[in-house]
């Protein structure tokens, strides 16, 4: 059976121009599982308020990552590796599409449906499932394939947040930092709109804090680890904030923290930006330490050896 994997991410604006921002913003936040409004209101919403207030501040974060990485977007550079270290080992073609940046998922589809694959497998590059992160690239997976005659069989990955491998690559990212020389280790997890968690993602908290005991046990970690949450809207998003248990930190004088961050399998500006330069200014700059960010699994052999054998259950 002639077998394609479709891995699907996020994405990432083309350039810090303010024009790439805000045509990648505008789509990103024009997407309904984001935002649950009535299309009108929700165009009105994005276009009036949001997008004015925030264009000019995500290009400067933009600008920071790009900066990081040599003029590139991490994103596209460890989706690339990985489709090819995985093509090395899979008897699958591997492809990669993007939700909001390219290549766009609904071109990757074409591509696959016009090479003639019988299965395809639809891998959101999600640990957790959420209706505003995995559920977004399988319905636009879903709503791309409704136009071909012919669909191939089907596979998809909701989650894979309490993987072996997954959880295994986590622990060995976190033994390269002598974890034993912080005071305390913070997991910080990407938050939602607490109104979404009761109505649509009611287990997420309780993944992460799964994920977190598995990745500590594994790890070899004794010590109590917190879970908390990062990139809050407002307070009526999910909590505690990594922010808060920075600052707990530093009233309890411990001043080194070590932050994972096991919502993200690649770096982006959620993890090198907010968590590594924002939170660490902030947390040196109100008496801690030092802050470190574990490295995310990116294209780590151990992260390609866990994905391999994930996929290959499948095809």
């Amino acid at each position: 059976m002639k077998t394609a994997v479709l891995l699907t991410y996020t994405g990432s604006p083309e350039s810090c121009k303010i024009t790439d921002i805000v045509k990648y913003l505008n789509k990103f936040l024009n997407n309904k599982r984001l935002i649950r409004l009535p299309s009108l209101p929700r165009t009105l919403l994005v276009n009036g308020a949001i997008l004015p207030r925030s264009v000019f501040k995500s290009a400067k974060r933009y600008g920071k990552l790009e900066n990081l990485y040599n003029g590139k977007f991490p994103i596209s550079l460890y989706c690339q590796s990985l489709r090819m270290e995985l093509e090395k080992c899979l008897p699958a073609e591997i492809f990669v599409g993007m939700c909001f940046g390219n290549p766009l998922i609904e071109n990757s589809l074409q591509t696959i449906i016009e090479k003639g694959f019988s299965k395809l497998i639809i891998f959101p590059m999600f640990p957790h499932y959420t209706s505003s992160a995995s559920g977004v690239p399988l319905e636009q997976a879903m709503d791309a394939l409704k136009q071909f005659p012919m669909i191939p069989e089907i596979v998809t990955v909701n989650s894979f947040y309490k993987n072996q491998g997954f959880i295994r690559s986590f622990a060995e990212r976190i033994k390269e930092y002598d974890y034993g020389n912080y005071d305390e280790i913070v997991f910080s997890y990407h938050s939602l709109p607490v109104e979404h968690v009761k109505k649509w993602d009611c287990t997420y908290p309780e993944m992460c804090r799964e994920t977190t005991q598995l990745i500590c046990k594994e790890t070899g970690i004794d010590s109590v680890c917190e879970t908390c949450f990062q990139s809050q809207m407002s307070n009526k998003w999910l909590g505690p904030s990594t922010k808060s248990a920075l600052m707990r930190m530093i009233k309890d004088r411990k001043t080194k923290a070590l932050v994972v961050a096991p919502s993200f399998v690649m770096d982006c500006l959620e993890t090198d930006v907010e968590i590594g330069i924002e939170l660490r200014d902030f947390f040196l700059q109100n008496g801690g330490e030092k802050l470190q960010l574990v490295r995310s699994l990116n294209d780590s052999p151990v992260w390609i050896g866990a994905l391999r054998d994930m996929l290959e259950k499948l095809i």
